[in-house]
């Protein structure tokens, strides 16, 4: 019996000594993957803040192509302009010859 029981005990305290082990490794894996967790949420946190600097970059990029798509609309205009001028000077010239012809 006492030989059984040497045996039981020899059996049990290889089995704790396996499972401290096992617990060892287990606290050293779960310190890395804390690490690797820490490290994931400051990279997740250098992201947003990118992506915060991307998004105002964005409206400012829209702001800047809407004002240039009115800068060239007015340059596009500007001709136009000058063109209608030009004939509502000419319209004028015309009324003032019909107004003069009147006179007479």
């Amino acid at each position: 019996m006492a030989d059984n029981s040497k045996e039981i005990f020899a059996a049990l305290k290889a089995h704790f000594e396996q499972l401290m082990m096992q617990n060892s490794q287990l606290q050293e894996k779960c310190g890395a993957l804390q690490e690797e967790i820490e490290r994931l949420q400051a990279d997740v946190a250098m992201r947003n803040e990118r992506i915060e600097e991307l998004t105002e970059e964005l409206a400012q990029s829209e702001v800047r192509y809407k004002n240039l798509q009115i800068s060239q609309k007015a340059e596009v205009d500007t001709p136009q302009m000058q063109e209608s001028r030009e004939r509502f000077a000419k319209l004028v010239r015309e009324i003032d010859k019909c107004i003069s012809l009147l006179n007479e």
